[in-house]
């Protein structure tokens, strides 16, 4: 017999909503290092194919501080790198938890359980809704659209 899990269709859009835009993000961040190192696309993919999105946020970072120093496009990109962080986390949240049926039709709740050192077993439970995700959405590509403007408008009008 089949398991069905117990998140409404329109929720589930909302989460591949979610996946979609942030596999974009990732993508333009790939960008950036093309513009970066100044290579092929080909060499560009080869590279960052092998860097974690963290890895790839601190590679952005490292980059540009050595071509351009600690300037104010520096400090921009760290900003940005730092909430690429942040939705980085969320995702991850969203993406590896196990949800449950809400309070209501329209919502689910995210259950996260882990086994840490200092603090023993642990679930966390957070309730979301329809309007929870598509902030969160909204949220993933308006940091997408500034990275793309600061690529266009900094580091591809460097020398």
């Amino acid at each position: 017999m089949p398991y069905y899990h117990p998140v409404p269709e329109k929720l589930l859009t909302q989460i591949g909503d979610i996946t979609v835009s942030f596999a974009a993000l990732e993508l333009y961040m790939q960008e950036m290092f093309l513009h970066l190192v100044q290579q092929t696309p080909r060499i560009a993919h080869i590279l960052t194919s092998q860097l974690t999105f963290s890895r790839l946020r601190a590679t952005l970072i490292s980059l540009y501080k050595e071509k351009y120093g600690e300037d104010n496009g520096f400090n921009a990109l760290k900003d940005l790198m730092a909430k690429a962080g942040k939705i980085e986390e969320e995702r991850n949240l969203i993406t590896h938890s196990i949800w449950g049926s809400g309070n209501t039709s329209d919502s689910i709740f995210r259950i996260k359980v882990t086994a840490r050192e200092k603090r023993g077993l642990h679930a966390e439970f957070k309730p979301y809704d329809e309007s929870m995700f598509r902030n969160f959405v909204a949220s993933i590509q308006h940091l997408t659209g500034e990275i793309i403007q600061f690529d266009r408008d900094v580091i591809q009008k460097k020398p």
